[in-house]
């Protein structure tokens, strides 16, 4: 009978011992270990930076401001937006240049153009390394010469004299037939051979005229000149 309840009392006093020693465990090792997770859940809820993933989605082909198909400047600027730090890459003339988008995926750069056709795609490369689809071919006319302009007749100077010669015929031509003719501030129609014809009545004594070509480039080229009438 004592020995059974001598037999009872060790057991309860190593349950006793074990709980202390759980107790002890759970307060040392437990409890810091809990807070050093709570404190990576704190710093991971205030950082701003995306966890890594394998990113393969390649970025949209970059957006371009609008250009000139036709431009008398030696230097076209080009600019538009892409992914934020994205590789923007510019094949102009068939010759590559990379420039890097800004933190609001702002691109632009400079281009030197030369006399005639000039052709530039663009693509867009992110920071993973996935790379877009080219943009269409974008096509730049550069010309800075001023357009070829002649009137024909009549000469500058020349004088009429009656009713009959009232109404005269201003002939003349440009080198393009694209070109936009004015001849006081009044469109003149051009012929696909550059010829061009305006009909105006005189006023009594000087009629002055001045005679305005403009290529698609907006290129300017004027003449004047004047017409003399007498009515009798």
């Amino acid at each position: 009978m004592l020995t059974e309840e001598r037999r009872n009392r060790q057991k309860a006093f190593r349950f006793i011992i074990l709980t202390i020693a759980a107790g002890l465990a759970l307060f040392f090792y437990g409890i810091p270990a809990l807070g050093h997770f709570a404190a990576f859940i704190s710093e991971l809820a205030k950082s701003d930076k995306p966890i890594s993933q394998n990113d393969k989605t390649p970025p949209a082909p970059p957006q371009m401001e609008d250009i000139p198909e036709f431009t008398k400047e030696e230097i076209l600027k080009v600019s538009g937006k892409s992914e934020e730090g994205a590789t923007v890459k510019i094949t102009f003339n068939g010759k590559e240049e990379e420039i890097v988008a800004d933190s609001e995926g702002n691109f632009g750069k400079n281009l030197d153009l030369k006399k005639g056709e000039n052709t530039l795609t663009l693509s867009a490369k992110d920071t993973s390394g996935n790379e877009s689809v080219k943009t269409n071919t974008f096509t730049v006319f550069f010309d800075n010469e001023t357009p070829k302009l002649s009137i024909d007749s009549p000469s500058d100077g020349s004088s009429f004299f009656g009713a009959r010669q009232r109404q005269v015929d201003i002939k003349g031509s440009v080198d393009d037939a694209q070109t936009k003719v004015t001849i006081n501030d009044r469109f003149v129609a051009v012929e696909d051979n550059g010829s061009f014809q305006f009909t105006t009545t005189l006023s009594e004594g000087e009629n002055k005229f001045t005679a305005k070509a403009e290529d698609k480039a907006e290129n300017l080229s004027e003449k004047s000149f004047s017409l003399n009438f007498t009515s009798q």
